[in-house]
């Protein structure tokens, strides 16, 4: 009896390693299909690999922490597997979620400041800062105000967001009169940790401790310098957001000139989000911070940009095979399943005389207005043979066939690319070109005595700094799209 039993127990343990090694060998194939070409593991990537594991969760045990994704461990076993593969692969994980983050939230309390949120206001200011600060998971989050210096306030983040009136609230911390745009730049820039988020909410006036009879230019001049010396080699490293707001504004208002007039109408004022360039991407890939990134969604939203040296995003991208707007004859390279990003045997349109491929892209949770990044204009192709965006547009019902599901994944736009002909094997790469955006310019004055609903005093020179610190330390702009084209001899 007792043989009978051991020897059941070994079959019934040999069986069980069979079905995990299974496991494993599917999960393996996974990862070869997913990362083999790119040596990257994305947020479309992770949400296959966070799926497959949850459908074998009882015999992938060691993948998980209680009833949660060991993250690390995950992350652990994808580089070792690729390490132990030939050729050996170093794989980048791109907008992978780990630890929570911290959260340091940062309100301006200057003098210009207070009339966003008065009494005779609609509430959209306090109602956009809710919202947003809402929407974080609840973690070890902090707040500080900040003028004349950075001081932490002291009745903690549930209280400030319960406050009716948040400027009542922080009164007599600090010194109103002028905002230390410099060290509030360092703390966000230079002090924001790993694991951690800066949020700043300001009216992005800088001014000094004492504007009367100060000539404007010396003032942007002043801004400009600040910026090259907070900016430095740090900015390789973190990406800030930048988002135009609109809200009510019932109070006086402060001019340059040190002039004071009441003004009650909309105004202006920004929210900047910094963090590290991986946090950044996070920002929309995990779902616990999804809800806060939809900045778009806020009350008074108007228009944003990101300042990045890194290739903060690789969004996911395929040639398709049977679109419409296809022109001309090739076929895809040998080993792409679901993916095509290398063409064979490409010949011109024999009744149009040119060639068209459409290429599906996901331009979703890019922290990027979708203006700029639906403007052919905002791309530059580099190639042998000319290649134009002929147009960039919404993917719609007709494109969603079953043939082309597999390549279409999560892709939300299709970039039509044209040439006229080809004479070359080439290699073709598509890049987003890095500009201030004209909403820049357009909000911003060089005299704020008469003051509107849409510009603010200097902006333009204070955010021409920034871009340039973050032009001087990158090395170009990213290439997000690859391909490579064979013509037919």
């Amino acid at each position: 009896m007792r043989t009978v039993f051991c020897a059941s127990l070994c079959v019934l343990m040999l069986a069980t390693a069979s079905c995990g090694n299974g496991q494993k060998k599917e999960f393996n194939r996974l990862l070869t299909e997913l990362a083999a070409d790119d040596a990257t593991i994305d947020s479309d990537d992770w949400s296959k690999i966070a799926g497959f594991l949850d459908s074998n969760k009882a015999r992938l045990k060691e993948f998980y922490d209680g009833d949660r994704i060991n993250v690390d461990a995950v992350k652990e076993y994808i580089e070792d597997f690729f390490e132990g593969r030939r050729p050996a692969r170093e794989i980048k994980f791109v907008g992978i979620g780990g630890k929570p983050l911290k959260v340091k939230f940062y309100l301006e309390r200057s003098g210009s400041m207070t009339a966003y949120d008065s009494p005779a206001g609609d509430g959209s200011f306090k109602a956009a800062i809710v919202q947003m600060l809402n929407n974080l998971p609840d973690n070890d989050n902090r707040i500080y105000v900040v003028n004349s210096n950075v001081n932490a306030y002291p009745q903690g983040f549930r209280k400030f967001l319960s406050d009716p009136n948040i400027f009542e609230a922080t009164k007599g911390i600090g010194d109103p009169s002028y905002t230390d745009f410099g060290a509030i730049f360092d703390n966000i820039l230079n002090k924001t940790g790993d694991d951690e988020i800066s949020i700043l909410v300001t009216d992005m006036i800088y001014s000094t401790r004492n504007m009367a009879g100060v000539n404007p230019q010396k003032v942007f001049a002043e801004a400009q310098g600040m910026t090259n010396a907070v900016f430095k080699s740090e900015v390789r490293n973190k990406s800030m957001l930048i988002i135009k707001m609109n809200g009510s504004f019932n109070g006086p208002y402060y001019a340059y000139n040190n002039s004071v007039r009441q003004y009650n109408g909309r105004r202006p004022y920004y929210i900047v989000v910094v963090g590290s360039n991986d946090n950044i991407a996070r920002l929309t890939t995990d779902k616990s911070y999804i809800p806060f990134a939809r900045f778009a969604d806020l009350r008074g939203y108007e228009d944003m940009y990101l300042f990045e040296t890194d290739d903060v995003y690789e969004p996911y991208y395929s040639i398709l095979l049977n679109n419409p707007d296809i022109r001309g004859r090739f076929q895809p390279e040998r080993g792409q399943s679901t993916q095509i990003t290398d063409i064979d045997n490409v010949e011109v349109d024999r009744n149009s005389g040119d060639i068209r491929l459409a290429l599906a892209v996901n331009l979703d949770g890019m922290l990027i207005d979708e203006d700029y990044l639906t403007d052919a204009a905002n791309y530059e192709v580099e190639s042998d043979d000319k290649i134009t965006i002929r147009e960039i547009r919404k993917i719609s019902d007709k494109d969603v066939t079953p043939a082309e599901k597999k390549y279409l994944d999560k892709a939300t736009h299709i970039f039509i690319l044209e040439m006229k002909e080809m004479k070359n094997d080439q290699e073709v790469r598509i890049k987003l070109m890095n500009r201030l955006p004209a909403w820049v310019e357009a909000s911003s004055n060089d005299d704020d005595t008469s003051v509107d609903a849409r510009t603010t005093f200097g902006l333009k020179y204070l955010l021409q700094g920034i871009y340039n610190s973050y032009r001087k330390n990158s090395e170009g702009e990213p290439y997000y799209f690859e391909l490579k084209m064979k013509f037919k001899d």
